[in-house]
């Protein structure tokens, strides 16, 4: 893409004509920053508009040490304040080695009068880009894919050559995607140094030929390393073995570059596994975003970590409803059958803990059997006690709970999880995303009342998330981009009881009639209905929340179930799986846009950006090297 490009795929100058942009860039002055230089600050004069035409941008507001917004090669920066003839509302730095291409108000008029027309076009564009500023808050909350990344080896971990060469071949196949190390750069600019402008310009240019770009640092920290951190929109620590306490000099300097929301860290294993072991003492000193375990035998982990990193992960939100959870497992199993493989679950209550077990890979056979154990062999949710604490005896729920999870911890699971519970502390949601997944299974099905709260070691109070978000699709959200499977057991709709509060007798007028006139008693719900009434509660989620890539599905059949009943949880199972192959089967019939958005995302060329340059292909082949040293 040509810079006259850049200029017209900004929205006020989408509508100029080629030689237009040219007389704008004769007028304008290109500017470099390095990562982490300050382009404009809150409060100066808005005397100059800048356009991004490579890397990325953060706008932080007043004190807040987070920033509020990002900005991407092709955008505005300092729009409102220049139009408006206001102070700069923000302070923008570069989250990276950048450039942009910068106007005065003097070079602009100027412009304006040669090009009339331009004043019309901003006009026509100013009130959009106001409205956009005003829900900027909410929008940075959603993720942005990078145009770059920069692959470092964290602890002792040399260059894993497999993992690279296996990346190289999965990337290139899914989208446009460049890798580049050392020895490409020396290939290109002999005995050039990594820092000088020709070869900055080279790099910014081919970023709009590519979806992707990957730069693959060295062992230490070399110039090509510092140049690889300083070019990344995002890095990714990949580490292999066992966990190595403290960061080596590459971390440091990249950890000091980006903050924790543009961190990854990659697992690298030669198998893959039910569960890894060892993650929590990588991720002690290395605070990520997200982590990942990646088995180089195959391509089917470098498939999803690509998915991530684009913007097209699928996800499953599980919703909770006591013994109708099994049908998230026949749900789950028919759509791996149809060929949707996801890289990403959660849920409240029953649903955190159906999904716990595909995080660690079981088979939807093997999840159903452990659901029996858990809730009918044990008998965990018939075991009365005195109500002292609880009106059932949680032991034997908790020792089948933490048989069926091995006293394993979150960060080990194959896959990305988490549980959502009610923190009622804080009166809040809590997420687990770390710690002993037992807990969390527990915490997240806590009913209040029925089963003891669970407590954490910082002293919160939980119980079933549904109180709060028994639909957890904004946690979903909050950690990745792209599509949904979501998942409920009937949205709550106004129902109507005809019942006369008078007649609801008391203690001893109720044992009378409960004993021989049980006729005669008032058709009002039960303790255990009315708690299962408050759980649903937050089945009433907000529908303008769903991205038009989330497929939201239910209620599916629940044969002979109730919700503390789950006896006949296989035929729920079985019936659930039935019923999602004819749902799948019947909106791909019909095209329907989420579920088409979900197949795409898993299909192999899945990752393609709108076309910016000739089309690419990766020159190495997989590489069949040794073993992970």
């Amino acid at each position: 893409m040509q810079d006259q490009d850049v200029v017209r795929s900004v929205s006020i100058f989408g509508d100029l004509t080629e030689n237009e942009s040219l007389e704008f860039l004769q007028s304008a002055t290109r500017q470099r920053l390095e990562s982490g230089a300050i382009l404009v600050r809150e409060g100066d004069p808005s005397d100059s508009i800048f356009i991004v035409l490579s890397g990325r941008f953060c706008v932080y507001v007043g004190t807040n040490p987070e920033p509020v917004a990002e900005i991407s090669p092709g955008e505005l920066i300092g729009e409102i304040g220049f139009f408006a003839g206001e102070q700069r509302t923000a302070t923008v730095t570069a989250a990276r080695d950048s450039e942009v291409i910068k106007l005065d108000k003097a070079s602009f008029e100027r412009i304006a009068e040669r090009i009339p027309r331009l004043y019309e076009l901003i006009l026509a564009s100013l009130a959009k880009r106001l409205a956009d500023t005003t829900k900027r808050v909410s929008d940075s909350q959603k993720h942005k894919a990078p145009r770059t990344i920069a692959i470092l080896w964290g602890g002792r971990t040399g260059t894993v050559r497999p993992f690279v060469d296996r990346l190289r071949s999965v990337f290139s196949r899914r989208g446009r995607t460049l890798v580049l190390e050392r020895e490409t750069l020396a290939a290109k600019f002999p005995g050039a140094s990594a820092d000088l402008p020709v070869v900055s310009d080279w790099l910014n240019a081919v970023e709009n030929d590519y979806d992707l770009i990957v730069y693959v640092a060295d062992d230490s920290l070399t110039a090509w390393t510092q140049k690889a951190i300083r070019q990344a929109d995002q890095i990714v620590i990949a580490v292999t073995g066992d966990a190595v306490a403290g960061l080596n000099s590459v971390e440091e300097l990249a950890f000091r570059t980006h903050r924790q929301s543009h961190r990854r860290l990659v697992v690298i294993h030669e198998r893959r596994q039910r569960a890894a072991s060892g993650t929590p003492a990588w991720l002690a000193s290395r605070p990520v975003f997200m982590h990942h375990h990646v088995a180089i035998e195959d391509d089917v982990d470098f498939a999803s970590f690509h998915r991530f990193l684009v913007g097209q992960a699928i996800g499953y939100v599980a919703g909770g409803g006591g013994g109708f959870g099994p049908a998230h497992v026949g749900i789950f199993k028919a759509f791996q059958e149809r060929g949707v493989m996801f890289d990403i679950m959660g849920g409240t209550s029953v649903g955190a803990a159906m999904m716990a077990g595909f995080a660690f890979l079981e088979t939807p056979e093997a999840i159903d059997a452990s659901t029996r154990d858990i809730f009918v062999t044990s008998r965990g949710l018939k075991r009365k006690t005195l109500p002292r604490y609880s009106m059932l005896d949680h032991t034997s729920f908790d020792a089948s709970i933490r048989r069926g999870s091995y006293d394993i911890h979150i960060e080990d699971a194959w896959r990305p999880y988490y549980a959502i519970a009610t923190d009622l502390s804080a009166n809040d949601v809590y997420t687990f995303r770390t710690g002993l997944l037992w807990k969390a299974i527990r915490a997240s099905g806590s009913i209040p009342g029925v089963l003891p709260p669970m407590f954490t070691d910082d002293g919160r109070m939980l119980v079933d998330g549904g109180l709060i978000d028994n639909i957890p699709l904004k946690t979903m959200q909050s950690l990745k981009s792209g599509p949904n499977v979501v998942v409920h057991f009937g949205l709550r709709a106004f129902e109507r009881f005809e019942v006369n509060y008078d007649l609801i007798p008391g203690r001893w007028p109720l044992l009378r009639r409960a004993l021989f006139a049980r006729h005669k008693l008032p058709n009002a719900p039960g303790p255990v209905n009315v708690l299962r009434r408050c759980l649903a509660a937050g089945q009433n989620f907000d529908p303008t929340i769903a991205a038009p890539g989330d497929l939201i599905l239910g209620p599916p059949p629940f044969p002979g179930s109730s919700f503390l009943d789950f006896d006949r949880h296989t035929e729920v199972f079985h019936a659930a799986y039935h019923w999602a192959l004819e749902q799948i089967d019947l909106l791909v019939e019909k095209a329907d846009p989420a579920m088409m958005a979900i197949l795409q995302a898993g299909s192999p060329a899945a990752g393609t950006r709108s076309h910016r340059g000739p089309e690419k292909t990766a020159k190495s082949e997989l590489s069949r090297s040794p073993a992970l040293p």
